[in-house]
């Protein structure tokens, strides 16, 4: 009897609070989807525009500009300090650096694991 009475009194505060409570935390799970979706949308839209980008031949050419110049640079790194000629190559400036070692690693990278990826399957084939 004490307990239905106790539930009387306690029972609508406390479900408003738990109301509240529950409230609350359905907006801000609402409020994250929106963040996640948002972000989502916008790496989707990001993609789409460097594929599109990737159709035109001038940004290849520009692609081949720059990135002929990195390897004529780590070309040059690489003879200086293999040879170990007194030439003094600078590095890129810090602006452009990010995107120098992107190309580096993409270039010399990739195409390093695919080297070695398809010597090592020829030779276990034994068509080496």
């Amino acid at each position: 009897m004490w307990g239905k009475i106790a539930s009387l009194f306690l029972s609508g505060p406390f479900n408003r609070i738990f109301a509240s409570v529950d409230h609350y935390v359905s907006n801000d799970t609402k409020r994250q989807d929106i963040r996640v979706n948002a972000i989502n949308r916008f790496a989707e839209t990001a993609a789409e525009e460097r594929a599109d980008a990737r159709r035109y031949r001038v940004f290849w050419f520009i692609w081949c500009l720059f990135s002929g110049s990195v390897g004529f640079w780590f070309f040059a790194i690489t003879i200086d300090t293999v040879f170990d000629f007194s030439w003094s190559v600078s590095d890129y400036p810090p602006s452009v650096k990010p995107y120098v070692d992107t190309i580096v690693a993409s270039i010399f990278g990739s195409g390093g694991l695919v080297a070695t990826a398809q010597a090592l399957s020829s030779a276990i084939r034994g068509r080496r």
